[in-house]
């Protein structure tokens, strides 16, 4: 009797952002922005993970999917801190709808925050 094995079609993960992501952890303080553009209440949070694009956040607020806010990321190495405006891109629960991810889109950074994240992310990059 032949032994033959079940083939099982290859899963392929496809990544979608365009910029690499850095693992950690820094402190952010989320402002949520009106409709009519005045700065509304304001939230503490912390990332999991971090990009030139955007940046993954954990909270126990979560916020409606295309709802912008100004960000203050205080990056945890270099102690710059980077500020600009972002819109919510998904939210996922994680623990009973207490805990929360927000994947935040960054739409317009400040100049000197952009060269701050730019320098930090790629300056990790290549110490790993």
């Amino acid at each position: 009797m032949v032994n033959q094995r079940l083939r099982r079609p290859a899963i392929l993960s496809i990544e979608k952002r365009r910029e690499k992501r850095l693992d950690e952890e820094n402190k952010v303080i989320i402002q949520i922005i009106s409709e009519n553009d005045e700065l509304k209440e304001s939230f503490y949070s912390f990332s999991r993970d971090v990009s030139v694009g955007g940046i993954r956040v954990m909270t126990d607020s979560p916020l409606p999917v295309k709802t912008r806010v100004k960000l203050e990321i205080a990056l945890s190495d270099s102690k710059k801190l980077v500020s600009g405006i972002a819109e919510v891109r998904w939210v996922k629960s994680l623990f009973d709808d207490e805990i929360f991810e927000m994947g935040l889109e960054f739409v317009d950074l400040e100049p000197q925050s952009k060269v701050f994240l730019l320098e930090h992310v790629y300056k990790k990059m290549i110490s790993r």
